[in-house]
């Protein structure tokens, strides 16, 4: 580790200087910025990792690097001695496939859902308490992960902490946008509740609109009038939205379920639970 961080130090800086230096990212000439074996990270894979490269500090690039090459060092490793045949790691890739692809396929439904006028009315008069004066202004941020790994890396290192200012720029971030008492949810998948929300915590990421996404909600204003339907029109339509996307998305799990023959194992139950 020590000669790594000393080959990032010395070859990586003079490395960055001219790295930065180049206007396309994906010219023809394609040099190799790092290599693990026969495994190599061209100038063009960098900036597809990390679009928000030529932003940050040499010592954040230096990070990535450095990530990068104990990563693709370990997977060489594991590879080398077999380990993807490991029945364990198998079942994990099975679930995780199961789980995308669920998530995925069910993000199809909700892109394309409509909502007519006369819903939004029903929702605003059924659910008068959401709408109450200044509870609907949120102050906090949005954070947009490349892909699962950085979210994942993310969300470990900062689940505990808590935030009292807005989230800080992160080289695994893919960018952050900022909040400030906002009536309208800034996002109706990773917020649908305003009232039912955690300060200051990040919130699990999820796949919202085909993209991967956290939340950090700073702060809540809270006052007692109900403010008029003009007022919360976009609020009300996000929130009976996703009421809507319930309802939709039950009955065709139930349509699904209707032409698959389905059966349980009662005994799997102890008698006690029976």
């Amino acid at each position: 580790m020590k000669y790594l961080t000393r080959f990032l130090s010395v070859a990586g800086l003079a490395f960055l200087s001219v790295f930065a230096g180049c206007n396309s990212p994906f010219s023809e000439d394609d040099p190799v910025v790092v290599s693990v074996g026969e495994s190599k990270l061209r100038q063009s894979a960098v900036y597809r990792l990390v679009p928000e490269w030529d932003y940050m500090t040499d010592r954040e690039k230096l990070t990535f690097l450095e990530h990068w090459i104990d990563e693709e060092t370990i997977y060489q490793e594991a590879m080398a001695k077999g380990f993807w045949k490991d029945s364990a790691l198998q079942e994990q890739i099975r679930r995780t496939e199961r789980k995308l692809t669920v998530d995925y396929y069910l993000q199809t439904f909700a892109d394309t859902m409509m909502l007519g006028d006369t819903e939004k009315l029903d929702y605003y008069h059924a659910h008068p308490e959401f709408f109450v004066r200044g509870r609907n202004l949120l102050t906090g941020s949005i954070l947009y992960f490349k892909d699962w790994q950085m979210a994942e890396m993310y969300y470990k290192g900062h689940r505990k902490l808590t935030y009292e200012t807005y989230a800080a720029n992160s080289w695994m971030v893919k960018r952050i946008e900022n909040f400030d008492t906002v009536a309208v949810s800034p996002d109706s998948c990773l917020i649908p509740s305003f009232t039912d929300v955690e300060f200051g915590k990040l919130s699990q990421v999820k796949l919202c609109g085909g993209q991967l996404k956290a939340a950090v909600i700073l702060s809540r204003l809270d006052s007692a009038d109900v403010l008029p339907y003009a007022e919360v029109a976009e609020d009300v339509a996000a929130r009976a939205w996703v009421e809507h996307q319930k309802t939709v998305l039950s009955r065709l799990k139930k349509e699904w379920k209707k032409v698959r023959p389905i059966f349980s194992q009662m005994n799997v139950f102890s008698e006690k639970e029976k």
